[in-house]
């Protein structure tokens, strides 16, 4: 992606999309979360709130998340590249929404399989089963893909989970979301101040949570500070103990 305050042209490697071995077909799409300060003030630049430009049906959302996600770029790297450098390494890149972009990379490798045109009865693609994950700024971008593929229908999102999502619509949007037939997770930090972000203001700014919140509270296990209250790392390490936390966001005293 790239950042849109200061015009920055040069792309960000921000997520991945990987799919299993045994089962091509089955695919994860997660984004990262916000990093360094140009980032952060992207997704704080604006609040106001507008169509979504990929489904202008389904209610208003944060401008600076859907003009982020308008950037958003698939790109294919070597397997043996050793890092996400995105500019020395892409090979295949792609036209269109970020949604659209998605379907050209399946489409190509289910050409460069051979199974391009063996669809399920009654279908007119493949079955694409699909899970989709994000932290922070991350989590808002996932929201907004599901939603457009709710209206394109080209993958088979069965799961969506969220860690840290800042509000991303309004009632509208939430309402269209939540009614969508699939399981959503979104995790979150009790103690943590995204999540609290934009604010709601009657009759101006009518955000509203996508469901289902599922909480936790960091503070009986990590230090107490902002950064460590959103990192993912604290998050992660909630989830599955056996991850460790971030050095900095281990209490005093603790192993």
């Amino acid at each position: 992606m790239s950042d849109f305050l200061f015009q920055i042209k040069d792309p960000k490697f921000y997520g991945i999309v990987v799919h299993e071995i045994a089962s091509p077909d089955n695919r994860i799409i997660a984004i990262r979360g916000t990093e360094g300060l140009i980032e952060w003030l992207d997704d704080a630049a604006s609040i106001v709130m507008v169509p979504f430009k990929e489904v202008p049906s389904a209610g208003r959302v944060a401008f600076g998340f859907d003009n982020i996600y308008s950037t958003m770029k698939v790109v294919t790297v070597p397997y043996s590249t050793p890092g996400p450098t995105v500019a020395a390494a892409s090979v295949l890149q792609f036209t269109g929404s970020f949604g659209d972009q998605l379907e050209q990379l399946a489409l190509r490798r289910e050409a460069d399989r051979g199974v391009a045109h063996e669809f399920a009865a009654g279908r007119s693609r493949r079955n694409r089963p699909t899970t989709v994950t994000g932290h922070s700024l991350g989590s808002a971008l996932a929201t907004l893909f599901v939603l457009e593929n709710s209206a394109k229908q080209r993958f088979d999102i069965s799961m969506i989970s969220t860690l840290a999502s800042p509000k991303v619509g309004n009632r509208e949007f939430k309402h269209l979301f939540d009614d969508l037939p699939l399981t959503s997770w979104r995790i979150v930090n009790i103690r943590d101040v995204v999540p609290k972000i934009p604010p709601t203001i009657p009759f101006i700014l009518d955000y509203e949570h996508v469901d289902v919140a599922y909480s936790f509270d960091s503070a009986l296990f990590a230090r107490k500070n902002l950064g460590c209250y959103h990192s993912v790392g604290t998050y992660l390490h909630w989830l599955d103990n056996s991850v460790p936390l971030v050095p900095d966001c281990v209490q005093e005293g603790s192993t």
